[in-house]
């Protein structure tokens, strides 16, 4: 009876040191001095499996991030697609712009030269005038002598405008008498050539009828 009471006595005893030291054990977990789980495997804690459905955060930002993605890339399409109609109207615009400059280069040298032919013919008036006035003052023969050189053209500008200064002046004009003085061969050349020249100065002739 006395040794069973003294096994029983040493069993308690040994439950209170187990139960001592798993509760120093528990506090020095608690208190971080020790990691049982890294010890003792079935202590350690698994992280809770999470089905990732439409439900999730993760799934939800990524859903909205390809939303995102799929907005960006209709507007870079819509982007392009400016882009190109506007180089199209850019083209035309150059294109539009370069016949415009070549119409207004066209413009500037048909302007100068009108404006060089008006010089010229402004000159050459002038000069005929002088001619004329030059040999109004001459005597026939010498006036002949000069004008020997000189194209059918002067000759037939200088003679028009003599007349011209005699009809202004009220006086008899001599360049009849000066034709008779010129060598045959051109006598006939500019007459006809006074004659044509006087009939596309003439005024159109009126046609009366009888009341």
């Amino acid at each position: 009876m006395d040794r069973f009471s003294e096994k029983i006595k040493i069993f308690y005893l040994t439950l209170v040191i187990l139960f001592g030291l798993g509760v120093f054990v528990y506090l020095l977990d608690s208190w971080g001095v020790i990691a049982l789980e890294n010890h003792i495997p079935y202590l350690r804690k698994e992280p809770a499996v999470v089905d990732a459905g439409l439900d999730s955060p993760g799934e939800l930002d990524r859903e909205a991030l390809r939303k995102r993605e799929d907005q960006i890339r209709e507007k870079e399409i819509e982007l392009k697609e400016l882009a190109a109609k506007l180089e199209g109207e850019k083209g035309e615009l150059e294109k539009k712009a370069e016949e415009i400059e070549s119409l207004r280069k066209s413009l500037a040298d048909e302007k100068k030269r009108m404006e060089e032919e008006a010089q010229k013919t402004a000159t050459r008036q002038l000069k005929v005038r002088e001619m004329a006035d030059r040999l109004g003052s001459m005597a026939p023969d010498d006036a002949i002598k000069v004008v020997a050189g000189w194209s059918n053209t002067d000759l037939v500008d200088v003679f028009l405008e003599m007349e011209r200064a005699a009809v202004r002046a009220g006086r008899q004009s001599i360049v009849p008498f000066l034709i008779t003085k010129l060598p045959e061969d051109r006598k006939g050349i500019i007459t006809t050539m006074m004659l044509d020249a006087n009939r596309g100065q003439l005024p159109p002739a009126t046609v009366e009828t009888e009341p």
